[in-house]
């Protein structure tokens, strides 16, 4: 019986061909399948599994101290800036204090009375009289003339500053 089951699948075989017809069929035999011989079968052994979770959970709780490091910096980073925040708003406080006593003792030395006060301490009297002085327009043009430099080739000495002074002086009829 295994010799007619081998010579029905042997003809099967030979009647499979490659290509295109029957001109070109080839057997798709091997003619060495005889002069094969067979190996024995190696052993079947059951291989214990990979451990993938100890793995995976090391990994894990890799990325979780590396996520708890990082928050923790960036906690001292946000406590650092506070304090220096807190810092400034202290400063500022304390520059805004003092900018409103110096604008306190400026009122008092500014004030009319503390100021009638200390011309008195230094001799002076109220005037009793205003006038007012009357100034040509020739004279009031010399005067602005000789305010300031126009340029930089007006370079002056001392001395003829003094001289400028005095004519406007002489001018304005020795009137400040």
């Amino acid at each position: 019986m295994a010799m007619a089951a081998r010579s029905e699948r042997a003809t099967t075989v030979r009647s499979r061909v490659h290509g295109g017809g029957a001109a070109q069929a080839r057997v798709m035999v091997k003619r060495t399948a005889a002069v094969a011989h067979v190996a024995p079968r190696p052993q079947l052994v059951v291989v214990p599994r990979r451990r993938r979770t100890a793995r995976l959970v090391a990994a894990g709780c890799t990325v979780v101290f590396g996520l708890m490091l990082g928050a923790a910096a960036f906690q001292t980073q946000l406590a650092r800036r506070q304090l220096n925040l807190d810092t400034m708003d202290r400063d500022i406080r304390a520059a805004h204090e003092q900018y409103d006593v110096l604008r306190r003792e400026r009122a008092e030395l500014r004030s009319p009375g503390r100021l009638a006060e200390e011309a008195a301490k230094l001799g002076m009297v109220l005037a009793t009289q205003t006038e007012f002085v009357s100034l040509d327009a020739d004279d009031v043009a010399t005067v602005q003339r000789s305010g300031g430099a126009t340029g930089a080739d007006d370079e002056t000495t001392i001395d003829e500053e003094f001289q400028r002074y005095a004519d406007v002086k002489a001018q304005a009829g020795g009137a400040p």
